[in-house]
């Protein structure tokens, strides 16, 4: 029979070696999807720079249809990620969170061929716009107005 002090550090050894392993090897849960889409139909584009405390997705101009999109592994330990954007739009911007601990229970749609969860948004000409899927449809909730900043960018 193996011992109790023994049998705990194997425990937290394995415990160790698989927090350490998970961001080798994918998502401990699948991982999440963000997704930044720009629906206005006009021809100048919006600037949208998204970021989080760890990982900068960059400054990107976006045209109608188009989007930013990129992938992450939660934060496992404290469950604390948070991804913002900050979005230009000629005159007006908006600075919003498009992930974190409120905005999580809000992204639940699963694609069942993929292994993660997805936040969509929607740029519109009137403000800025969240998908809700979790009932297995599309529903578009306004989400933020637009600011006027009286420069352009």
């Amino acid at each position: 029979m193996i011992n109790k002090p023994v049998s705990l550090f194997v425990f937290f050894s394995t415990f160790l070696c698989i927090i350490i392993a998970v961001p080798t090897k994918g998502c401990w849960s699948g991982g999440w999807t963000i997704n930044v889409i720009n629906e206005i139909n006009n021809p100048d584009r919006v600037q949208v720079h998204c970021k989080s405390k760890d990982d900068d997705i960059g400054m990107k101009e976006i045209g109608f249809h188009q989007s930013v999109d990129w992938k992450f592994c939660e934060n496992i330990i404290a469950p604390s990620t948070l991804f913002f954007c900050h979005v230009y739009k000629g005159k007006q911007e908006q600075v919003f969170d498009v992930f974190n601990h409120t905005i999580k229970p809000l992204c639940r749609e699963q694609d069942r061929s993929k292994d993660y969860w997805r936040c969509s948004w929607l740029i519109q000409a009137d403000g800025i716009y969240f998908i809700d899927r979790r009932d297995g449809g599309e529903k578009i909730i306004k989400m933020h107005d637009w600011k006027n900043i009286g420069r352009v960018i």
